[in-house]
């Protein structure tokens, strides 16, 4: 580890220490700085997490990732209560410092890269929420005896 204070060439301090407490003040004090209207964000945003998070999170956000059915803990799904609650600074914090079985990324994944994955979540959850076409409109055929 380098030494306490200092910062490995090329890297941020976003002021936040690793632990909920502190996701909560990400989540309160930090914005995302890209709008869910920024094509090439959301395209980037896509690959972080295709790259990063799908492996457990699946590509769907629903916890069903190749890591996860292979016996690693599956992370609960993206469209939960408690996702669904979390400001996008707590996202933001989540995936830098990580959480339970949930390694941080700050290392890997760079600070505009990660508020670009925040976005790629979101749509997740929007896809997650949309409620499939009504089927249930729709009579099934019934059954013929012959």
């Amino acid at each position: 580890l380098p030494p306490e204070g200092t910062l490995p060439r090329g890297k941020t301090d976003i002021g936040y220490k690793p632990g909920e407490q502190e996701a909560l003040r990400a989540g309160s004090e930090l914005a995302n700085p890209f709008s869910a209207d920024d094509v090439e964000a959301a395209a980037r945003g896509s690959d972080v997490f295709r790259i990063y998070c799908g492996p457990c999170h699946g590509g769907s956000g629903r916890g069903d990732g190749p890591v996860a059915m292979r016996g690693f803990p599956a992370p609960p799904p993206l469209n939960n209560e408690k996702a669904l609650a979390m400001k996008d600074g707590q996202i933001f914090h989540l995936i830098g410092f990580g959480q339970k079985n949930m390694p941080g990324y700050a290392v890997q994944i760079q600070v505009e890269d990660r508020w670009k994955a925040v976005l790629h979540v979101r749509t997740l959850q929007r896809r997650l929420q949309t409620p499939p076409p009504a089927l249930a409109a729709t009579p099934a055929p019934k059954e013929q005896r012959p």
